[in-house]
């Protein structure tokens, strides 16, 4: 699992529980009956998420969901094993914790936006276009899910779907490095060149050491008959990353 990985697992579980009413520094109550055994592993369990103990994260949800009283706890016991599942790689574990959790919640935005970003990584992409598109519906707000609807229209070769989505994606999320990218991938792939030239330099503004927006750029340039331009990017990516700087140099000079 890598880095991005796991803050995106660990985002998406803080953003489901805010989203599902519960608060772990708070005494919580629901209809009327407290369960603080619960609590208190819904709270261990989002600590060891935190740590990256993703083992002990499970043994804390699996104890609050033995002792839960009310749905809402079972609810945030089968997110957080969800997570745990995903951050620790055992992906089919991980969506039959997300599909416990919407049996509760069918519609609840981050738990589809979730069980999305695993079955993305199992490359299922047919059907994580459908829970990121569920997702989006289900909160507007969501931009991140529209992010990943546009990316997984690209694995999909829908181009003009995946420019649409992440273009709604920004008019949520201000400066947003992905949904750009995603943008000038799009303009790139439907032979846009100086569309696609014009976003990636837009993505670079945002992060001007991203060897993936230099290298698209790159590209991008040379589709563009820019060649020179296209040279000077794999210079920059001498010193980012050698590796995207040999495959661009490649495009520029075949063997």
């Amino acid at each position: 699992m890598t880095g991005r990985t796991a803050r995106r697992v660990f985002f998406a579980l803080l953003l489901a529980m805010t989203m599902g009413g519960w608060v772990p520094t708070s005494r919580c109550s629901f209809a009327g009956q407290e369960s603080s055994s619960a609590l208190e592993a819904l709270k261990l369990g989002l600590g060891a998420m935190e740590e990256g103990d993703y083992e002990s994260a499970l043994g804390h949800y699996g104890r609050a969901l033995e002792s839960a009283g009310v749905d809402e706890i079972r609810f945030q016991a089968h997110l957080g094993m969800g997570s745990a599942y995903a951050a620790s790689d055992r992906l089919d574990d991980a969506v039959a914790a997300y599909r416990a959790a919407l049996e509760i919640k069918p519609n609840h935005a981050a738990t589809l936006y979730s069980l999305g970003l695993v079955t993305k990584d199992q490359g299922r992409y047919e059907e994580a276009a459908r829970l990121f598109a569920n997702a989006a519906v289900r909160d507007p707000q969501l931009g991140e899910a529209l992010v990943e609807l546009g990316i997984v229209y690209e694995h999909l070769g829908r181009h003009e779907d995946a420019l649409e989505a992440c273009r709604r994606a920004t008019t949520v999320l201000e400066d947003d490095e992905p949904a750009t990218l995603c943008i000038a991938v799009a303009f790139f792939q439907m032979g846009l060149y100086a569309e696609g030239i014009q976003a990636f330099e837009t993505a670079l503004e945002i992060n001007p050491g991203n060897p993936r927006a230099h290298y698209g750029l790159g590209l991008a340039k040379l589709y563009n008959e820019d060649r020179d331009g296209a040279i000077a990017e794999v210079g920059v990516l001498n010193q980012l990353d050698p590796a995207l700087a040999n495959e661009l140099y490649e495009r520029i000079f075949p063997p």
